[in-house]
Order: C-alpha cells, then sequence, then structure tokens
C-alpha cells in the first residue's frame, strides 16, 4: 500500500482525534474552574453542589502552584539551552 505524502498543515485523522479530546477536556476543566471559582461563592452552604468541589482556597492555590512550576519547566529549559549553545560557540572558538 503507497501512503500519500502529507501535504504540509494537513491533520492525519489521528491529529484531529488528539486535538478534539485535548479540546474537550480543556472545556471541561473552563467550565469547572469556572463554575468553582465564580458562581459557587454565590450559591447557599447547604446546596448539594458543593459536594462537587473542594475548598474555594484551592481555586488560588492550584493555579499559581501550577504556573510557578510551568515557569519553573519553561526557565530550566531555556538556561539548559544557553549553557549548551555557549559550549558550542567556546568549541567553535578554541
Amino acid at each position: 500500500m503507497i501512503q500519500q505524502p502529507l501535504t504540509p498543515g494537513a491533520a492525519s485523522g489521528q491529529d484531529k482525534v488528539v486535538g478534539a479530546s485535548l479540546l474537550t477536556f480543556s472545556t471541561v476543566v473552563f467550565v469547572y474552574y469556572t463554575l468553582w471559582a465564580i458562581v459557587m461563592p454565590f450559591v447557599d452552604e447547604t446546596y448539594f453542589l458543593h459536594a462537587y468541589f473542594p475548598p474555594r482556597e484551592y481555586a488560588i492555590r492550584i493555579p499559581c502552584v501550577l504556573l510557578v512550576f510551568g515557569l519553573t519547566v519553561v526557565l530550566t529549559f531555556l538556561s539548559m539551552i544557553m549553557i549548551k549553545s555557549k559550549k558550542k560557540v567556546e568549541k567553535k572558538s578554541a
């Protein structure tokens, strides 16, 4: 079976499935977080929906921890690239 070459920018079936699942996941997380952080503070504490959400203080803590972790990963990656780049320049000049 001969496989046709993909044109640049064309998405395969697997790419579409992965993209659709990521879009669905991010939409569910966005709706859940929006309900948790913005809507639930105005709902009575005895209402049954409060059982499906963690305490409100985590609505701030979790994004802060994720932000610090993400920045740490990105800055570590950039620093490693800069160190490797400097070593290559030093090798060429030596």
